[in-house]
């Protein structure tokens, strides 16, 4: 089953939930909604950037003449709102690498700082 990917811009009430549960200093004026996956707050900027590389009709060229959609399988249609009923109203902090995980992607594999500071002394 699809769900909306959601562009939510808050209103002063949802700005001072979403304050309260993510940090007083981060600055929260919008929100993005990915279904059951979670969701994000952040900037208009920041969650703008993340509506439009994940909206299921933008397309990314992966390769020379092949385009490809990300999240296609998982989100029906990308929506702007400025009413939406949100329950929870912390940061979804994985949220990319869950979605990832449920279109059947495979993250890129990055080294932690730990593991390349462990080959580097192990080296030496």
């Amino acid at each position: 089953m699809k769900h909306n990917l959601t562009l939510v811009v808050l209103n002063a009430e949802q700005i001072a939930r979403a304050r309260k549960a993510n940090g007083r200093r981060t600055r929260i004026t919008h929100a993005l909604i990915c279904g059951p996956y979670g969701q994000m707050f952040g900037t208009e900027k920041e969650c703008l950037r993340h509506f439009v590389a994940w909206d299921p009709d933008h397309r990314i060229e992966f390769a020379p003449g092949q385009l490809q959609t990300p999240f296609a399988d998982l989100f029906d249609r990308a929506v702007r709102t400025i009413a939406y009923p949100i329950t929870d109203y912390r940061t979804t902090a994985d949220l990319a690498k869950r979605l990832m995980e449920a279109s059947g992607a495979t993250p890129r594999m990055v080294p932690s700082a730990r593991g390349l500071f462990g080959r580097l002394f192990a080296e030496n």
